[in-house]
């Protein structure tokens, strides 16, 4: 009777073991955030649509990248924003792209850069410097993200 009690347990772990390593087999393997690919266009419309539908705004593109957040071509792949063209409104928005190894310093200038804005507007229009108070910044796999605007944290729902 042990025999039969001892060959039962071995038989109940086997099946066990199969039905686990099967599951971990045969089951498709999803995405992580570090892997995730935005449609940065289809994003760009979305928030233009949403937030800064009638304001007077430039693209951000890679010269206004390198020249006014001080981030290199070389450190992104691809980027879309909107900047106000004249200093009479703050929103404005950018969605980088960084390269795998170039994440913490995107990230990192993204920031400071919004540091230095928060502090043009300071002393400017009280309305437009809380916008810049309360701005968004953030990462989602290797894209980082800066929204400023009334409806800051609409627009990030609209990038996650």
């Amino acid at each position: 009777m042990n025999k039969k009690l001892v060959i039962g347990i071995i038989v109940a772990v086997a099946i066990i073991a199969l039905i686990v390593g099967g599951y971990f087999i045969f089951t498709p393997k999803t995405k992580n955030e570090a892997n995730k690919t935005l449609d940065l266009p289809a994003i760009s419309t979305s928030i233009k649509e949403t937030g800064f539908k009638e304001m007077s705004m430039m693209d951000i593109d890679s010269t206004v990248l390198a020249s006014v957040f001080q981030i290199n071509e070389d450190e992104v792949e691809e980027c879309v924003g909107k900047m106000p063209m004249m200093n009479v409104q703050a929103s404005m928005y950018l969605i980088v792209k960084a390269k795998e190894e170039k994440l913490e310093d995107v990230k990192q200038k993204v920031e400071a850069y919004g540091i230095s804005y928060e502090e043009q507007w300071a002393r400017y229009l009280p309305a437009q410097y809380e916008l810049v108070q309360n701005r968004k910044i953030g990462t989602i796999g290797n894209y980082v993200y800066m929204i400023v605007a009334e409806n800051a944290e609409d627009l990030v729902t609209l990038i996650k």
